[in-house]
């Protein structure tokens, strides 16, 4: 299939624009795009973030007690 039947067929591909995207996010890499939004918003900055994951929802398949503490998110996000 040619790319003008692909866009006739389908219509243009949506696109985001990021400054940062963390693929294949685990504890670290929500944790960075967490604390980098923080440092952006205290510097008063505009940041755009993503995070990519495989789970239906970031860290779906490992964001637990028995793989991650909770008192780091604590740390990070104080009463979350």
């Amino acid at each position: 299939m040619s790319q003008t039947n692909v866009l006739e067929q389908y219509g243009p591909r949506e696109s985001m624009d990021y400054d940062v995207v963390n693929v294949g996010v685990g504890p670290v890499g929500v944790s960075a795009g967490i604390r980098l939004k923080q440092r952006a918003m205290e510097q008063g900055v505009e940041l755009g973030v993503c995070v990519l994951d495989i789970g239906s929802e970031i860290c779906a398949h490992i964001l637990s007690r028995a793989v991650m503490d909770s008192r780091e998110l604590d740390e990070l996000i104080p009463h979350w």
